[in-house]
Order: structure tokens, then sequence, then C-alpha cells
């Protein structure tokens, strides 16, 4: 639910709303929808005297209901996604607060990842909202104007719709107390930006991409390469990731700038594509299709109905049995970092014509390459040149697809149709690494407090370490599973679990799915 950049926000509709409740005369607006009535706009379609918009109406309504049914048909055929949920429903709501919003004609600029928390289906998204709008006057003020009502079981259950559950509300007192424990923290200064960390994470970026070139200059090519990628590459990784959450000045469009020269430069791809893939994870951690970070298969298979519940690409029981061998140097080196680099972020740039990251991209494979060729003692070709740039990459993959998945893929998922709060999706499906550790939060650019960053996405990284010992006694007085491990225990975990997941897909195989009749 974050916005790409704070002035791009757009929240302009398909077609004028008609909500089936008339929102306050005050929270209509055309320059929030497209609409020819002005302040009429959104009123109940049986009080409205305009007979072509009563037309209009009934002709959506009968598309909706067609669209519902070829929606519901196809649910014995493929596994539902939130999207294809969101269908089914003729308003789509969204509950900040005691309030719901009528997203149902906002076109969101972080696009799919809105639907994960309809209040149609159980979901509430306060805490969602205030986290990764929490820099962004502009998505306040936008929300204000979309059709709004107070929030009422009872409006959602007469929707005689089967994707429908109640809210559930057993974590209320919990997470009252916990926006006071984050109001705390946010007076005590934890949200502050330091411009001095900022400055000091940029020249350490110079000073590796600087010394990996002096070492290529001076011959030591396998040092030169290792520096480029797992030092300087990754490294470009851990703050392009700050940028991305706006936690690095605390100004989004100077954040996104950073991002886009450090994922375009430094990785050779789309700080915009990495955010939209991002975010859904952020939102729902571990939750079986949304969570982009676990749709894996057959590459690999975090957990073990994954084959089953992801989308059908089939499964080979002898890649499975040795997953936990293959994920590190080919899944995340080759296979995930070579279509990022040359097929999924060059082809979603191009489309959505990003020239500022079209070209740091273009210049990490060519300027990068041209000056390996340039520094090289040897009389190398561009071609070779470009080779040792693309080892660089592949270990930059290994070391920052690895690390990540370290704090996640072991934990336990979320079913589809379950709805953790925002304080247990962090808590419950992430862990802590070694907080007290300086050099694991150096090694993992901070995002070794993976519990702490979930739970305050647009908190600066390097603040964490303090904020997870904090946030202990928080989660002893509610009774959390607050897990925080060692490096090496969470290693041990990550390939223990893919060994395990690996193993029974090569013994068992995959389950057919029963048809439903």
């Amino acid at each position: 639910m974050r916005e790409e950049e704070d002035e791009k926000t757009n929240f302009g509709g398909r077609d004028s709303p008609t909500s089936l409740l008339t929102p306050p005369r005050a929270m209509r607006s055309s320059s929030s929808f497209d609409s020819d009535d002005g302040d009429d706009a959104g009123e109940n379609i049986n009080n409205n005297n305009n007979d072509n918009n009563d037309d209009n109406a009934k002709k959506k309504k009968k598309n909706f209901e067609k669209e519902k049914t070829n929606v519901s048909s196809n649910i014995n055929n493929k596994k539902m996604e939130p999207a294809q949920v969101a269908k089914t429903f003729e308003r789509q709501w969204v509950k900040i607060g005691d309030l719901e919003y009528d997203i149902t004609d906002m076109k969101h600029p972080g696009g799919s990842v809105i639907y994960y928390m309809l209040s149609n289906v159980g979901a509430d998204a306060t805490e969602a909202f205030r986290e990764f709008h929490y820099r962004s006057k502009k998505a306040e003020k936008m929300l204000k104007l979309l059709p709004q009502r107070k929030y009422e079981a009872k409006n959602h259950s007469k929707d005689n719709n089967s994707n429908y559950q109640p809210i559930d509300t057993s974590d209320s007192a919990m997470l009252k107390d916990f926006a006071s424990f984050r109001l705390g923290l946010e007076k005590e200064g934890y949200f502050t930006p330091s411009p001095g960390h900022v400055a000091y994470r940029i020249v350490e970026l110079v000073f590796m991409f600087a010394l990996a070139t002096y070492l290529m200059a001076k011959g030591y090519t396998k040092l030169s390469v290792i520096t480029y990628g797992a030092f300087f590459g990754a490294r470009c990784g851990w703050v392009q990731h700050e940028g991305g959450h706006n936690s690095l000045t605390g100004n989004i469009w100077i954040d996104k700038r950073i991002q886009a020269c450090l994922m375009g430069f430094g990785l050779g791809t789309s700080g915009d594509m990495w955010n939209v893939m991002h975010n859904k994870h952020h939102a729902t951690p571990q939750k079986i299709r949304h969570d982009m970070d676990l749709d894996t298969t057959p590459a690999v298979a975090f957990f073990d109905t994954a084959v089953e519940e992801n989308r059908d690409r089939g499964f080979s029981r002898l890649w499975s049995r040795f997953q936990a061998w293959t994920f590190v140097p080919i899944t995340s080196g080759v296979f995930v970092m070579a279509f990022w680099l040359y097929v999924l972020h060059p082809t979603k740039v191009f489309k959505k014509k990003n020239w500022e990251e079209a070209f740091w991209m273009l210049s990490s494979h060519v300027v990068r390459a041209s000056l390996i060729q340039l520094v090289h003692p040897g009389d190398v070709s561009f071609a070779r040149a470009y080779g040792l740039y693309a080892l660089s990459q592949w270990i930059a993959g290994m070391y920052l697809f690895a690390h990540f998945s370290t704090s996640h893929t072991h934990t336990k998922v979320v079913e589809f149709k379950d709805h953790p709060s925002w304080v247990r999706y962090a808590v419950e499906h992430t862990v802590d690494i070694s907080p007290d550790r300086a050099y694991v939060n150096w090694l993992m650019g901070y995002l070794n407090c993976q519990v702490i960053h979930h739970l305050f996405p647009d908190m600066p990284q390097f603040r964490q370490p303090e904020v997870s010992k904090k946030f202990e006694q928080f989660a002893q007085k509610w009774g959390l599973e607050y897990t925080v491990m060692t490096y090496g225990e969470a290693w041990r975990a990550t390939f223990k679990n893919l060994n395990d997941v690996g193993k029974h897909y090569y013994e068992e195989g995959a389950k057919k799915a029963k048809k439903v009749k």
C-alpha cells in the first residue's frame, strides 16, 4: 500500500463510484474520481435522478455479476489470488481505524497489494496504512477523498459471498498498546533520520567500489570480483532497500533517487519494480498466494505445500531433493539474478518508460564493464570484462537472496484465508538475528532486525538493534513469540528447512488437487 513516490500519488478512478451508502459531502470530490456530476458523485444509485447514470450503474452491476460468475466458475480450475477474490465483491472496502473506505474505483499507485487487506475478507489495514504511508502527507489527504462509512461487520455479511469473513478483534487491546509503544518510540527520536549515517553509507559504497577497481587494476581479479559483488553490489542492495522504504533521509523524493541510482548502477535492476514486489511481502509476510517470496516453485519450495498452493508450474522430485545445495549458487545467483537482470526488470522499466532507471541500469552494464576493461592490466576484450561484471552480479545475488532468506523462509506460513494482525505478522513470521552483534548488523545491512523492520518499515534501520531491546519487553507483556536467533542458528534453520521440504517432495511428490463437483 505504498505509493511509488509522494508526488506521483494518483487516486483517479475508472468510473464514478456508486457506493451503497452516501459518503459525507465533504468527502466527495471530482478530483478523486472521474465524474460528470461534481458533488453528486458517489450518491446511492437508488437516489440518483439522472437516467443516464442510473443506466450506467445498472450496466456496471450487470457486468460485475457476469465477472463474479466467471471468477467463481474458475475457482475449481485455478487457485484464487487476492485480486481475483476482490472481484467477487461488488464494492471493495479497506478498514483504517473505525472507518472503512471504498477503494473499488481507486487506481492505487502501489498496485494490487491494496487487495491484500480488504475488510470484506476480514483484514484490518489500520497499521499497514500508517506504517507504509508514515512519511506521505498526500496519502492522508487522498484517503479523506474516498467514500467512507463507519465499519460495521453487518455491512459485509449481507453480501452473500463465500469469501467474506468478519475481522478478528481479539488483538484489539494489544494493538492499542502497540500504538502507544510506537508513539513513545517516535517521541524518543527513533524515526528521525540521521544525515551523518546516510553520508557514512554512501561514502562506504564509494570506497568499496574504488577498492574493487583498484584491486582489478593491480591484477587481483578474483578478489576484485568478490569485492564488486559482495561488498559493493550487495551493500547497494541493503541501502536501496532503505531508500525504497523512505527511511534514509525521510524525504520521499530524495530516497527514491538514491534507490534508483544504487539499484540501477549497483545491481543493474529497477528500484520501482523491486518496491512493487517487496511491498507484497511486507504487507503479508509468509502468507500463501500473497507473499511473492513464497511463490518460488519449481526453483525452490520453502514449505511443504508450496507446489500445491503456488501457481501451477510443475516440479522435479530430483531437483527438490537437492534444493538445499542449489539454492544459493544456482537458484539465487543464476536463476533469480539473471531473470531480474535480463528479463523482468528491463521489461518493466521500458514498459513504464522509466528512463531514469533505464539510464542507471544501462550504465551498470556498459560503464562498469568498460571500466573493468580499462583498468585491467591484461589486454582483455569487452566481452571478457563483461563476463567479470556478470560474475560479480552472481556473487551479489547469492549474498543478498541467501541473507534475505534467513529471516523468513523457515518460519511458519499463513494460510490464504487467515488474517493475523500487523504485529503477529511481524513477530510470528519473521525473526531477528543477533541484533546485539555489530558485525552481523554490518554484514546484513541492519536487515537482521526483520521483526522490528516489519513492525516499523519507515524507521531508519540503524536504529532497529536498540529498538529490539525495547520491543522484547512489549512482547513479554503480551505473550508474543518474539524469536531472536544467532547468525549461525539462522543459517542452520534456513538450510534445514530447505532440506526437509526438498526431502518431503522427493519422497512423497505433490498431492493432486481434488476437483470440486
